[in-house]
């Protein structure tokens, strides 16, 4: 059998205010074309398919358009599970409709028997089985005993252990006596990994990432998503993030961006990474005034279209620096998205003025201003405000996604 695994396309997703949909389609285009092209017979898609849990009609039509294609290119099996920007709601909305269709959604963990999914051929013989876990909401797998000795923290991880313990065995009990690849889903931080830029860090409540130790050995192939760089957890290829497939910062530009590919041998599994094409060009200019015109002239006399962030670094202030870029970009092929003066910020900062942009500021930049601008009585430490700040973070997130529905 061959699978081939992705996560975190965030299709809808702006690059500051810029669309992209021309890259979410040549990027589907070009999977489905991979699919084809390498016989793959089952897609593993590791949540984060949409960036919102409201996502914009071109994007819904992206995706559907590209499930509609895949009955088509040979792939017998589609698993696909929800990330922490997906609506389980939404995902499962047309759950019955895809399943006639072989392809499999799971939003929500609320019914370990419910994940476990079986690959079979086209004579009904069971080839592979799925333990199709989703990101794992702590209101979905959390039950706090009240004479629980644990932290709360604990007490998450504990829970999201015993829930893959539960759909592993489901798995192997529908197995019987025959053994065939065994593959699990996550979307979730794991010790150690490279979380990387523009990643939501909260995970569920107040853990941020949890130990490799929680899998289950019986798992042979581990299919993460949630961060955005390619990552094999302790080097072993059978644990993997495949990554996001698209850079969606401009400090992701330069990492190599993949899908992995799967081949489970009789002796062995083979692991292939499969190198996804830059569907278009993020520069970053960095630098003083001089600097920067001097760069932008550079890309300018490519002649190609080039997306670019312009950040003043230079140790005497910029004049009309927005203004000089604008005009020297006019007409051109080269488009700025972010024009940013670190200089002038460092100079506020020095000054104690801490003045930051709005567009800037992030929910944890706020709390922070926040806990140093208040005292507070009593035995509380700085880390359970900070869970206490997350945790309700994530339920108001979580209530306004609902009712965004």
């Amino acid at each position: 059998m061959r699978l081939l695994h992705t996560s975190d396309w965030h299709l809808g997703k702006r690059l500051f205010d810029k669309e992209r949909y021309d890259v979410f389609e040549n990027f589907l285009t070009w999977l489905l074309s991979t699919i084809r092209k390498e016989r793959v017979d089952t897609l593993i898609v590791a949540g984060d398919i949409f960036d919102t849990a409201v996502p914009t009609n071109k994007s819904l039509r992206l995706y559907y358009d590209f499930l509609s294609h895949l009955s088509g290119s040979g792939c017998r099996h589609v698993v696909i599970v929800s990330g922490n920007h997906d609506s389980p709601t939404l995902l499962e909305a047309p759950k019955e409709i895809l399943a006639s269709l072989g392809v499999h959604v799971i939003g929500g963990a609320e019914n370990p028997e419910n994940e476990v999914i079986e690959l079979k051929d086209s004579s009904g013989k069971l080839e592979g089985v799925v333990c199709a876990v989703p990101f794992l909401r702590e209101r979905d797998i959390l039950r706090l005993k009240d004479d629980s000795t644990l932290s709360r923290s604990k007490e998450i991880q504990l829970a999201v252990e015993n829930h893959y313990k539960n759909v592993v065995k489901k798995a192997i009990d529908k197995m019987g006596a025959k053994r065939v690849p065994l593959i699990a889903t996550g979307h979730l931080f794991t010790v150690g990994s490279p979380k990387g830029e523009d990643v939501n860090e909260l995970y569920i409540g107040a853990t941020g990432a949890v130990p490799v130790s929680i899998f289950p050995s019986e798992i042979d192939y581990l299919a993460l998503g949630h961060i955005h760089r390619a990552y094999s957890i302790g080097g072993d290829k059978t644990r993997n993030y495949s990554g996001a497939p698209i850079s969606f910062t401009f400090e992701e530009a330069n990492l190599e961006k993949l899908v992995r590919l799967v081949d489970f041998e009789p002796d062995e599994i083979k692991v292939t990474d499969i190198p996804v094409p830059k569907f278009d060009k993020l520069v970053s200019v960095q630098g003083s005034q001089t600097e920067i015109t001097a760069k932008l002239k550079e890309l300018i006399a490519q002649d190609k279209k080039i997306l670019v962030e312009v950040i003043h670094t230079g140790k005497t202030d910029a004049i009309n620096l927005t203004g000089e870029v604008a005009d020297q970009t006019s007409g051109t092929k080269i488009e700025v998205l972010r024009i940013f003066d670190e200089t002038k910020k460092a100079n506020c900062l020095a000054n104690d003025a801490e003045e930051m942009e709005i567009g800037e500021l992030t929910w944890e930049n706020v709390f922070e201003k926040k806990l140093k601008n208040e005292t507070f009585e009593g035995e509380v430490s700085e880390e359970e405000l900070w869970n206490a700040y997350r945790n309700a973070y994530f339920q108001i997130s979580e209530f306004a996604d609902v009712n965004a529905q």
